[in-house]
């Protein structure tokens, strides 16, 4: 039984690989296609979801610091409830690929850079994961309501189409086999179902503490310091290590409202109308 099992599983790999290559074939033949995967693929990235919330969120921080502010914005709460909400996708995108470790797509050229440990590996799809994640946390989010008057957010089915096209644009780059981005879609959808909509306030504030803490952690060890320092031994890293998380644990304590709920718990008062400082 074990043996049939094993047989048909790799048989639905070799499906999914041809399946994959012929995807990436057909987009890479035609230039609009090939543009609009990288374009619609960027949208999905960590780079936006992650990093840019971490930057504004810090400039936002060392402004209210200097006295620009006197108490946490929502602004600068909604960017660490982003920060955290990706932290999230993060944490539980590379336990998942440390488990499966599927390799990318031989067929096509793989980027050598990466932020986090396991990110070389392919399955699941961590862009298809956060773009199925992003839904519930743009359409339930305390934060994102506030600002519902100004902009009009989509609902959760709304983005779907959105989300597909990440999916799509991963197997089209050849970074990802369909099945990647099929499950990565399920686990996204779970997670964030799970996070944004099941849990109260204070259960959030602590799935995405622990997603931020994970992710800085990591995102320091394996990419920044050995990229400041020039030096990427153990030593190096202890060396500026002290420096780097310094400065977020001070970070994290002086984002913290009153109420200690922070990076995602969403502390906006009941009725939506105003942060809690």
């Amino acid at each position: 039984i074990y043996s049939e099992e094993k047989h048909m599983l790799q048989k639905l790999l070799a499906i999914d690989e041809d399946f994959g290559h012929k995807v990436y074939q057909h987009a890479n033949a035609a230039k609009h296609v090939k543009l609009f995967a990288d374009l619609i693929s960027i949208s999905g990235d960590e780079v936006v979801w992650f990093g840019l919330p971490a930057v504004l969120g810090s400039i936002l921080f060392v402004m209210r610091g200097l006295g620009a502010f006197r108490t946490m914005g929502c602004l600068e709460e909604g960017m660490w409830d982003c920060f955290g909400a990706a932290s999230v996708c993060i944490f539980v995108e590379t336990a998942c690929k440390w488990v499966f470790k599927r390799k990318r797509p031989e067929y096509s050229p793989q980027s050598k850079v990466y932020s986090v440990p396991g990110e070389w590996f392919s399955f699941p799809s961590g862009h298809s994961l956060r773009a199925f994640y992003w839904p519930f946390w743009l359409s339930r989010s305390k934060f994102v309501g506030l600002l519902s008057p100004l902009i009009s957010f989509p609902r959760a089915r709304y983005c779907i189409p959105w989300a597909a096209c990440v999916g799509w644009s991963r197997v089209a780059k050849g970074r990802h086999y369909p099945l990647d981005v099929v499950v990565g879609a399920a686990v996204g959808s779970a997670v964030g179902w799970f996070t944004e909509d099941y849990l109260d306030g204070l259960g959030r504030s602590v799935v995405k503490v622990i997603g931020g803490i994970f992710i800085t952690y990591f995102y320091g060890i394996t990419f920044l310091i050995p990229q400041v320092s020039g030096d990427e031994s153990a030593g190096a890293a202890s060396k500026y290590g002290v420096a780097y998380y310094g400065f977020y644990v001070l970070l994290f304590f002086a984002t913290l409202p009153k109420d200690f709920e922070s990076m995602g718990a969403q502390t906006l008062s009941d009725d939506g109308s105003s942060c809690n400082t």
